[in-house]
Order: structure tokens, then C-alpha cells, then sequence
């Protein structure tokens, strides 16, 4: 598939929204493909810990664009509203896979923005900040900071854990 001109996106998306025109939003899909292939390698590697595959977060990314192709509007290109799609698509389905426990997703924000900022403080310091150093750079609250360290390095236990724990030598537990 070609790459397609300014032009010929505006050209497109106008017969996608004032005809529906499935030959011109297939156009448009498929000539920005390979966007979504750009934004899914760079994603940080640090956010790869989900059990997502490439393939599957280049699906996820595919939705986006296709919903990219149907609702743009043609003030700016059409890669700039795409990327914004594809990543926050593709991010959201990372964070919803990743974790054994669902963190909210406006929480897990704040903690990749926290973890951002670490890494950039550990370049700048060469050492491993510690919270006053985080809050400082990241303009949060310090409880905040510690707050979401603290659910960032949570890892599930059992339910009767505790149970098994504190249970004297009469209880009877399944």
C-alpha cells in the first residue's frame, strides 16, 4: 500500500463521514498500518511486564485505528489523532492484562508517570531516588508518592494466607 498525502487522508475522511464509504475508510486503515506497528515498538520495555504480546497490542492498536479512520476530524494530520488512540488503546489493554489485582487506570497513570521520573532522576543522580526526591521532581504530594509505591510493588497473596497464619490448633479450615 502507498503512503497517502495530507490530501488524499482529508479526501477520504470526507467520504468516510458524509457517505460512509467503506472502500475510502478501508483506504484510510490500511494506509497507516504500519503507525500502529511504529507505536507499539515504542513502547517502553518497563511497561511490557503484562501478559500481552506484540501481536496482541498490535490488534489492540488496529481497533484504534480503525476507530481513528471513523471519528477524525481534519484539523490536524490524521497520524498525530491516530498515535494518540493507538497508544492510549494499546496502554489500557497493557494495564488491564498486567496486573493480577485491577489498579484503576487513572492510578496506573500516575504510577508510569512516577516510574518515568525515577528513571529519569536515577540518570540524572546516578543512584535510586527516594521519595522526597520523586515528589519533588514529579509535583506530587509526598503520601501521594509513597501511597503509589507502595500499590506499584504489591504482589497478591492468598485469600487465607492470613487464615492459615493466625489459626490455632483447634481451627478447622478448608
Amino acid at each position: 500500500m502507498k503512503r497517502l498525502t495530507a490530501e488524499e487522508e482529508i479526501a477520504l475522511a470526507t467520504r468516510i463521514q458524509e457517505h460512509g464509504d467503506e472502500e475510502a475508510f478501508n483506504t484510510l486503515v490500511l494506509g497507516n498500518m504500519g503507525l500502529v506497528v511504529f507505536v507499539v515498538q515504542k513502547i517502553p520495555s518497563w511497561n511490557l511486564d503484562s501478559c500481552l504480546s506484540r501481536d496482541d497490542m498490535v490488534q489492540e492498536g488496529n481497533l484504534a485505528l480503525m476507530r481513528a479512520a471513523r471519528t477524525w476530524k481534519p484539523q490536524n494530520r490524521f497520524a498525530t489523532y491516530a498515535r494518540k488512540l493507538i497508544y492510549g488503546q494499546v496502554m489500557r489493554a497493557i494495564e488491564n492484562t498486567g496486573q493480577m489485582i485491577r489498579v484503576p487506570v487513572p492510578v496506573q497513570e500516575k504510577i508510569r508517570k512516577l516510574k518515568k521520573t525515577a528513571s529519569q532522576l536515577v540518570q540524572q543522580l546516578g543512584r535510586a531516588p527516594d521519595a522526597n526526591e520523586l515528589a519533588a521532581a514529579s509535583d506530587m504530594p509526598l503520601d501521594q508518592v509513597r501511597d503509589l509505591l507502595l500499590v506499584s510493588q504489591r504482589q497478591p497473596i492468598s485469600l487465607d494466607a492470613y487464615h492459615r497464619e493466625n489459626a490455632t490448633e483447634g481451627d478447622e479450615y478448608e
